[in-house]
């Protein structure tokens, strides 16, 4: 598994030490939505780390120093996407409010993080088996983390407390019910045809919350 690179260097070395490990991560961030683009377009089998450098303007033995393999590069982009995805979303709901301003926030969120990581979002959702091992079971720990987070904040909604070691199926299918409408939007989302992210999270968590009826006219 690939480290991030200077990962661990203390900012209070120095303000040239910062700069050099901000850009690091800037080049790092590029490299990544590059790459994310590329595979979401070819599929990561069809991708070479040769089209990732033409891509980029990265030499071979410039991508090599932030990732080892075209297998790690795929890793960093799913672990990263998952991880920031998923800390944004903690951060939301920890601001507090009703079970139902939560679930719209969570909502919202995520269809805001889609609109500026669809190529990542795409690549994690096609290509999770496309990783193995331990980098598998690194990404799959953070998509749990996202499910029970959601899944707690769906009990809450429902009024049905979880208890440790049951599973609720109603709980479970809503949560999955969520993500299923959350997870495959790139599918068919049309900016030419249908509404803003920030409308379709608003009718999103309307059916959530109150079923079809609520979305039809009066």
């Amino acid at each position: 598994m690939s480290k991030s690179p200077n990962r661990g260097k203390s900012s209070a070395a120095g303000s040239g030490r910062t700069t050099r490990r901000t850009a690091t991560e800037d080049k790092l961030d590029r490299l990544l939505s590059a790459a994310a683009a590329l595979m979401a377009r070819k599929g990561f089998s069809q991708t070479s780390i040769r089209d990732v450098s033409r891509a980029t303007g990265f030499s071979l033995a410039g991508m090599y120093y932030y990732f080892k393999s075209k297998d790690d590069l795929l890793f960093l982009i799913q672990q990263r996407t998952f991880t920031s995805l998923v800390e944004t979303q903690e951060a939301a709901l920890a601001q507090g409010g009703s079970p139902e301003e939560r679930l719209r926030r969570l909502v919202h969120g995520h269809l805001a993080f889609y609109t500026t990581h669809s190529d990542e979002l795409k690549v994690c959702t096609f290509e999770l088996e496309s990783l193995s091992g331990e980098t598998y079971h690194e990404v799959e720990e953070v998509r749990r983390r996202y499910y029970r987070l959601t899944a707690a904040l769906i009990a809450e909604v429902l009024g049905r407390p979880q208890r440790e070691g049951r599973l609720d199926l109603v709980v479970r299918h809503v949560t999955l019910y969520i993500f299923g409408m959350l997870n495959w939007v790139f599918m068919w989302y049309d900016p030419d045809l249908d509404t803003s992210m920030e409308s379709m999270a608003d009718e999103m968590a309307d059916l959530l919350l109150h079923g079809v009826e609520r979305m039809s006219p009066a």
